[in-house]
């Protein structure tokens, strides 16, 4: 015969298993609704945003030392979503970039500006660097409007530090770059024409050096800030690190002021040193 207090503790078991069901039931759909959160919306920090993911989940009952493996599986998700939206929205700001309006070309490639300098190569995945390029190039030539020419030069700067391996397409815009040299209308734009090169000079000297580049950012010089002067002084470098004796004719007329140079960093840097 079965014992009374047993036969209540079995029933007793068995309603708490039952209630226990809906509830286990509705964390697995809070923690898939967690989860399915991480492809909706951009995200301004990828750390901060997978960090208020985790809490959710832990907070929703997921245990903590499970999120260890899902994490890079959600943060690959993660970036792929902004990814898809950084391309989308490079789209809608190329289409700005070509209007035919001046004030609206402005506004775009501004928030071009902002779009590349706070990206990445995971995050600007898809980005339409063949499109935007030409884009650019063309605006950097509107002579009449400094503001334009000046954030598309530094468009194409940020881009080649958000995006390295796209100096191999914004190369094509060195001859620019090099006229802004040659005749200055804005410092501002010669000064970021000047960095752009700089990038540049590290991967394709060769280019700068046979477009006449070294005696064209030489050329004004005294006129540049000290920033915008070690900038030229390391495309000259750059240019110089691996010239052929067939190539020397690019450097000839340079050099006199290449030494010139030399003896006064030597008295500038006694300067410093003195007054230290």
């Amino acid at each position: 015969m079965a014992d009374p207090e047993s036969n209540q503790e079995a029933v007793n078991s068995s309603a708490a298993r039952t209630d226990e069901a809906p509830q286990g039931a509705a964390a697995s759909s809070s923690v898939a609704g967690a989860v399915g959160m991480t492809t909706s919306g951009e995200s301004e920090s990828d750390d901060s945003e997978m960090g208020r993911l985790q809490a959710l989940l832990e907070a929703r009952g997921l245990p903590p030392h499970l999120f260890g493996p899902l994490g890079p599986r959600m943060s690959q998700l993660f970036h792929r979503t902004i990814g898809s939206g950084a391309s989308s929205k490079a789209q809608q700001l190329l289409q700005g970039l070509q209007a035919s309006d001046e004030s609206q070309q402005l506004q775009a490639v501004i928030e071009m500006c902002q779009l590349l300098v706070m990206g990445n190569e995971e995050t600007l995945g898809g980005f339409p660097v063949k499109s935007v390029v030409p884009a650019l190039i063309t605006l950097l030539q509107m002579e009449h409007n400094f503001d334009i020419m000046n954030h598309a030069c530094r468009a194409l700067t940020y881009m080649m530090e958000a995006l390295p391996r796209s100096s191999a397409v914004v190369v094509d815009a060195i001859p620019v770059f090099l006229e802004k040299l040659q005749v200055i209308q804005c410092i501002d734009v010669a000064e970021q024409a000047l960095t752009a090169l700089e990038m540049l000079s590290r991967r394709h000297s060769k280019a700068i050096l046979q477009a006449g580049g070294l005696a064209d950012c030489l050329l004004y010089l005294e006129f540049f800030s000290i920033n915008a002067q070690r900038n030229a002084l390391a495309i000259a470098a750059n240019c110089c690190q691996s010239i052929t004796p067939d190539e020397f004719h690019f450097v000839a007329d340079s050099l006199p002021l290449l030494t010139q140079r030399l003896t006064h960093q030597v008295k500038y840097a006694s300067i410093l040193y003195l007054s230290n």
